[in-house]
């Protein structure tokens, strides 16, 4: 197919329709009989409809056949429908949440999770996923946190660019592969006070150093679609961002993927104040960049005659227009219409036994084990009480799990029963005020108390933002009975966002659990029996109280930071009834086994621009459990043109060591490691002094410290081009 060619033949209206996306509905109605609703709001007719470019959502193939089938006897130019839909962390095999993946420090699970989620929704006859979301976020408030791979903009961008690799795999021409979409651009997550869709306002040095990284990762691996957020950014809903959309993904990263807005975002600049109507969008959105348009119709209704009133430059409307009839292309959708919907294949692959054992295993490595007192793992011989709302819940997915059904889901209260354990008292109970009297006497003949305590799956997500995220209905009270009649107390978590403890910190074990999807409560047995060794760890902070937020690892340092050295100095940055750390660090997670760091090395200590540094360190199990542990190696940049984070992740790797093992762990950095970017989105790096840390989490480390020689900047020179 030439599709210079075939954008030639078509009309402005026809290019036009193109930039659209509707919903599956909007093909299956009858619209002459369609009196009210989404059809009528939008004020779009039949020939508009069938002149669409794509469609938001489909529910299986037999659905998706019919509606390309349709679409396709009523165009023209025999253009096909790509179809797009969120598919965040499963079709019908759910895997764990974004948060929790995050957690497992393996890169290799992102790739399977994409992998297999890409299998089993091409089967629908989906063609392009909105993830993976590589929103950066420290704000534990905001709901979208789930979706999220939490605090640290390398982490992020290796997982992203790992999910994308996941879903496109060797082409997404090939059938059981998906066209990625990277979301939400840009710096959705640092929504103010964690309230979605609110204002974001950070500067451009922390835009391209902190939350431009890992959306560009995402794009380095190959995605093809790039979604704008809902929020502002130097006051600009992002939408119709210049700067993003064209200063920086166009001409600074030289892409030229697809973009696309979120739900109805385009007509929602009129509420931002920023178009005066659906036409002064439309001229916005074109000329800031925007490709396709979601779910609200200022292109349909207005860019043709802003082309004609001489407005617009039709060059940009065939631009974007031949953005979508190439991703069209690449696809295959010209050869195949109809590629990878089968009915048939959709019950051949669906939950399969093969994609379940993958979710399990993915599940072990995302759990995070908080605190052991010495009573995990728990011998099954022991008798216990199951406490809590997620005591018999298979309610274990999470949210964007649309086509999981959770009635495939094992509940913790079934799994501890066909592992035939003594439960002497189950319940569902939120709190102390929902547990009799008389079940005292059951609880009492316990040897331990397990609560399976959280949130509700309505509690995080989209437009999901908490004030308060304490355990909710007084879950906490369930704690302070335990220790009331003597019993030890472990507490699984089941949440979407890191949580304030403080008021279940006395528990005896806290294993964080997240969403861990369709296989979650035996992940959780098997964790928590000691069949399987903990291993995740935090890839956000947790606070101490709502009042630290936003607390991170990486913050820069202050004038008058607080130090071991000058505690008695009293004006120092820190609160006066709360330590300034949080409750657990960025890193941080336990495990069964004993991991001891000893022999921190480095190749050189003295380099320049062109070294490559070799930094090594043993790591040893000096227990008889074998287990994986997540080496972490950060640095540290004493010296700059800016301020720099005290602190930052660089490097990761999960290693498996077995009873009383020793392996050395390696790794590589060059300058690029140890660069920054300037609020232009130049890559910058200076001599001076860095340290080198490595460690089992963000503050316990290994230091030494090393010097770049040999860079020479002219300040004066660079302050006069950037004035310029």
């Amino acid at each position: 197919m030439n599709v210079d060619n075939l954008l030639k033949q078509l009309s402005t209206k026809e290019k036009i329709g193109q930039l659209l996306q509707l919903a599956p509905f909007h093909f299956n109605v009858d619209l002459k009989s369609e009196v009210a609703g989404r059809v009528r709001s939008l004020n779009i007719d039949t020939e508009g409809i069938f002149l669409s470019g794509s469609v938001l959502g489909i529910r299986n193939a037999e659905e998706m056949l019919d509606i390309q089938k349709k679409y396709l006897d009523n165009s023209k130019h025999q253009i096909p429908l790509i179809i797009m839909a969120d598919i965040i962390h499963g079709y019908e095999t759910i895997f764990p949440v974004p948060i929790a993946l995050a957690s497992s420090f393996n890169p290799r699970m992102a790739f399977e999770t994409a992998r297999i989620s890409a299998i089993e929704a091409s089967t629908a006859g989906i063609h392009v996923t909105f993830s993976p979301m590589a929103d950066l976020s420290r704000d534990p408030r905001w709901g979208r946190v789930v979706e999220s791979f939490g605090e640290d903009p390398y982490l992020a961008g290796v997982l992203a660019a790992n999910m994308v690799k996941g879903y496109q795999n060797d082409g997404i021409e090939k059938v059981g592969n998906l066209a990625a979409c990277v979301k939400h651009f840009a710096a959705y997550g640092a929504s103010e006070a964690g309230r979605d869709y609110n204002t974001v306002d950070v500067s451009r040095t922390a835009l391209h150093n902190t939350y431009l990284k890992s959306y560009k990762k995402a794009l380095d691996a190959g995605a093809r679609m790039v979604m704008t957020a809902f929020n502002v950014l130097d006051g600009v809903p992002a939408t119709i961002n210049q700067y993003l959309l064209r200063t920086v993904l166009r001409d600074l990263w030289k892409s030229d993927v697809v973009t696309i807005s979120d739900y109805d975002s385009l007509k929602q600049v009129l509420d931002h104040g920023c178009a005066e109507n659906e036409k002064d969008a439309a001229y916005r959105a074109i000329q800031a960049g925007l490709d396709i348009e979601m779910a609200s119709v200022c292109y349909v209704n207005y860019l043709e005659k802003l082309i004609e009133e001489g407005i617009v430059d039709i060059q940009k409307l065939d631009e974007a227009v031949l953005r979508v009839l190439n991703l069209k292309k690449d696809l295959g959708l010209f050869d195949n219409p109809y590629k990878g919907a089968s009915v048939v294949r959709e019950k051949e692959l669906l939950r399969s036994k093969k994609h379940f054992e993958i979710s399990k295993k993915i599940a072990l490595e995302s759990a995070v084990l908080l605190k052991n007192e010495k009573v995990l793992p728990l011998n099954k011989k022991q008798k216990i009480a199951l406490i809590g709302p997620y005591a018999r819940s298979k309610s274990t997915n999470g949210p964007w799990s649309w086509h999981g059904n959770i009635e495939h889901n094992k509940s913790l209260e079934e799994v501890f029963v066909n592992h035939k354990i003594n439960l002497v008292y189950t319940s569902e109970a939120e709190s102390i005020n929902q547990i009799e009297h008389s079940d005292y006497d059951q609880i009492l003949k316990a040897d331990m108390v397990v609560l399976a305590l959280g949130e509700n799956t309505r509690l995080s997500g989209e437009a999901r933002s908490r004030s308060d995220i304490k355990l909710p209905n007084q879950q906490e009270t369930l704690v302070k009975m335990s220790h009331t009649l003597n019993k030890k107390v472990v507490v699984i978590l089941f949440n979407g966002r890191p949580l304030d403890l403080t008021n279940i910190i006395e528990s005896d074990a806290i294993l964080e659990s997240w969403f861990l999807g369709s296989c979650a409560a035996d992940a959780i047995f098997d964790l928590i029996y000691g069949i399987a060794n903990p291993s995740g760890k935090l890839p956000m902070s947790f606070p101490r109280s709502v009042g630290q937020i936003p607390v991170y690892y990486n913050h820069l340092n202050t004038g008058r930071p607080l130090l071991e050295t000058n505690k008695n100095n009293e004006f120092l940055s820190r609160y006066l009834d709360i330590e300034n750390t949080p409750l657990f660090n960025f890193g941080y997670g336990l495990s069964y086994s004993s991991f001891i760091y000893s022999n921190l090395r480095i190749s050189q200590l003295e380099f320049d621009v062109d070294t490559q540094l070799r930094v090594s360190i043993d790591v040893t199990n000096e227990s008889q459990i074998p287990g994986y542990e997540v080496v972490q190696l950060y640095i540290r940049d004493h010296t700059a043109q800016i301020s720099r984070p005290v602190k930052e992740l660089k490097k990761f790797e999960k290693v498996w060591l077995g009873s009383k093992d020793t392996k050395t762990v390696e790794f590589s950095l060059d300058i690029h490691d140890l660069s920054y970017y300037d609020a232009y989105g130049n890559e910058i790096y200076d001599s001076g002094k860095f340290t080198i840390m490595v460690g089992s989490n963000s503050q316990e480390t290994m230091k030494i410290d090393i010097w770049l020689k040999g860079v020479k900047h002219d300040y004066q020179k660079q302050s006069s081009n950037q004035s310029s």
